[in-house]
């Protein structure tokens, strides 16, 4: 499946913000949409509407300032300090605090799972999907989510919105028939070199390995999916295996990792998924190494390392240094789908 779009979107809309404590006291709903990217009634701010706001605003040098989940406050997590050595990551000064919220959420077509890897090595099930996903679509091939931890589900016909405390999922879009199939879906950073820090919805083919920016709010095919590149042009030789995750490691570093497969299982050099590294504004790979384990459907990131979930079941670490995994569990009666997490994840050195 090789869709080429030859368009350039001159404006693409923007679901997400940045992500990370300072907020307002009022813990109250506001009267406004709060998620749809424009501030209304009582709204401090609206995803990346933070009303002129920066973090200069709160007595920081420079850095990301993020508007709550809420819209009731900000977030200055990623906000940088005076005095701070730019250099490194934002958890190597005192005055950095981790996100409270580290979970890497996974899931199989029917059921939404967490790990917190600050916590434990226990996979909580959330429940089962419910809502107008359920009945009328293919299951959620994967998930995404922002800096700001809202999450997104992809499917055969329509992206929608879920919700992670309870799994219950709304439309958001219906896709245009005819529409490609995605089967693997995160927020990513480092799109724009200009603005490194601006989020953008990207899928990969399963079929060729197509890097393809998502627009929710265009209407027409063209409009919706933009091509930008393939993992391996123009050998075509490596595709995607499952799933991407991008994330924001440091103050100003961010990586995106992709599990991908080449020909079949059975040809040398392809008995098993390879971890590669992503050009976000091309799609090009860069191969790590070979993981030791196929069908890797789902991948997270925490700490220093990816996270992977197989259709077999089983949950593994990947080292980002090699591909080299090692299993933490396996849940035999499981196939998991799709994982993800915040793009601003918490970092362990």
């Amino acid at each position: 499946m090789k869709f080429i779009y030859p368009f350039l979107l001159s404006f693409i809309f923007v679901f997400s913000s940045c992500v990370s404590s300072d907020s307002d006291d009022n813990n109250n709903s506001n009267s406004g949409s709060c998620g749809n990217g424009i501030i209304e009634g009582d709204e401090v701010c609206d995803s990346d509407d933070l009303n002129g706001k920066t973090c200069q605003d709160f007595n920081y040098t420079e850095g990301t300032l993020v508007c709550q989940d809420d819209c009731n406050g900000y977030i200055t997590n990623w906000c940088i300090p005076q005095n701070n050595n730019n250099n490194n990551n934002n958890n190597n000064n005192n005055t950095w605090v981790p996100p409270t919220d580290s979970r890497i959420y996974v899931h199989t077509k029917d059921t939404l799972f967490y790990i917190d890897p600050g916590v434990s090595d226990n996979m909580v099930e959330i429940g089962d999907f419910i809502g107008n996903c359920v009945d009328n679509d293919s299951g959620f091939y994967d998930i995404a989510l922002t800096s700001s931890k809202r999450m997104y589900g992809i499917t055969a016909n329509a992206l929608y919105t879920v919700d992670k405390e309870t799994a219950e999922c709304t439309v958001l879009v219906q896709f245009p028939e005819g529409s490609p199939h995605f089967f693997a879906l995160s927020y990513v950073k480092a799109f724009d070199p200009e603005n490194p820090d601006r989020e953008e919805l990207m899928a990969a083919s399963a079929e060729d390995g197509e890097w393809v920016m998502i627009n929710p709010s265009g209407e027409t095919i063209n409009e919706m999916f933009h091509h930008v590149g393939y993992y391996d042009y123009p050998a075509y030789e490596y595709v995607s295996s499952g799933d991407i995750v991008s994330v924001q490691t440091g103050t100003n570093t961010y990586k995106t990792y992709a599990t991908l497969k080449c020909g079949n299982y059975n040809e040398t050099g392809c008995d098993s998924d390879w971890l590669a590294e992503i050009d976000p504004e091309t799609g090009d790979a860069r191969l790590i190494g070979q993981t030791g384990y196929t069908q890797i459907f789902a991948l997270g990131y925490w700490g220093d390392k990816v996270y992977g979930f197989t259709t077999g079941g089983e949950y593994i670490l990947i080292d980002v240094d090699t591909g080299e995994s090692t299993e933490v569990n396996s849940y035999q009666d499981q196939q998991f789908w799709g994982a993800g997490n915040t793009t601003i994840p918490y970092i362990v050195e």
